[in-house]
C-alpha cells in the first residue's frame, strides 16, 4: 500500500511539475529573478540575524492565502466554465489551463511549505556547540552558509511568486467574464 502511494505521489509531482512548465518556467519567471535580486540586497540580514524568525512570522499567513486562493478557484465558476477550461481536445499535448492555474497553486504551496520546513530545522540547529564540537563542526560552517542563502531565498521567492498566485486568479475571472459575455450576447441574439 505504501509502495501504491509514493508511486502516485511520484506521478502527481510529476504532473504538477510538466502542468506548471518544469525547470524551464521556474527559471525563466520574473519573480524568480526578482527574488533572487531581492536576496543578493538583503545579504546582510540573511547573513548576520535569525532570518528564519522573519519567515515564521510571514510564511504561515501567505500559505493561508493560498490555500484560500486555491479554494476560489477550484470553486470559481459553473459546470459549463470548468468544462471549458479544462481537459484536452483530440490531438493537444500540453496541460489544460485549469491544470496550468492548479499546477500555480502546487507550486506556490510548495514552495511555502519547503521555506516554513527550512526555517524551522535551521532555528532548531542553530545553537552554539560546546568548545569541543566546534572543531568538529568547523567545516559545516559552509553548508550552513549555504543552508541560510538558500532558506532565505526560498521565502523572497515565495513571496515573490504571491503576485503570480494572485495573476492566475485574475486570469481565470477574466476567462469567466468573456465567457459570461458571450452567453449574454448569444442570449441576446436567440430573442431577436
Amino acid at each position: 500500500m505504501a509502495d501504491q502511494n509514493e508511486h502516485g505521489l511520484k506521478a502527481v509531482l510529476q504532473d504538477y511539475w510538466k502542468a506548471y512548465g518544469g525547470l524551464k518556467a521556474v527559471t525563466h519567471s520574473p519573480y524568480f529573478w526578482l527574488s533572487v535580486v531581492l536576496l543578493v540586497l538583503t545579504a546582510h540580514f540573511w547573513l548576520t540575524s535569525p532570518w528564519w524568525e522573519q519567515v515564521l512570522s510571514v510564511m504561515p499567513n501567505v500559505l493561508g492565502f493560498t490555500l484560500g486562493g486555491f479554494a476560489i478557484f477550484l470553486g470559481f465558476g459553473d459546470e459549463r466554465f470548468k468544462e471549458l477550461i479544462s481537459g484536452q481536445e483530440e490531438g493537444e499535448d500540453g496541460p489544460s489551463p485549469y491544470m496550468e492555474v492548479s499546477a500555480t497553486f502546487l507550486h506556490f504551496v510548495l514552495i511555502q511549505l519547503t521555506t516554513l520546513l527550512m526555517a524551522i530545522v535551521v532555528k532548531a540547529t542553530s545553537f552554539d556547540p560546546p568548545g569541543h564540537w566546534k572543531i568538529c563542526l568547523a567545516p559545516l560552517a559552509t553548508l550552513r552558509f549555504m543552508a541560510d542563502m538558500l532558506g532565505y531565498w526560498l521565502f523572497l521567492y515565495g513571496l515573490c511568486i504571491t503576485a503570480a498566485a494572485a495573476i492566475a486568479i485574475f486570469r481565470v475571472s477574466s476567462w469567466y467574464d468573456a465567457l459570461q459575455s458571450v452567453n449574454r450576447q448569444n442570449s441576446g441574439s436567440d430573442k431577436q
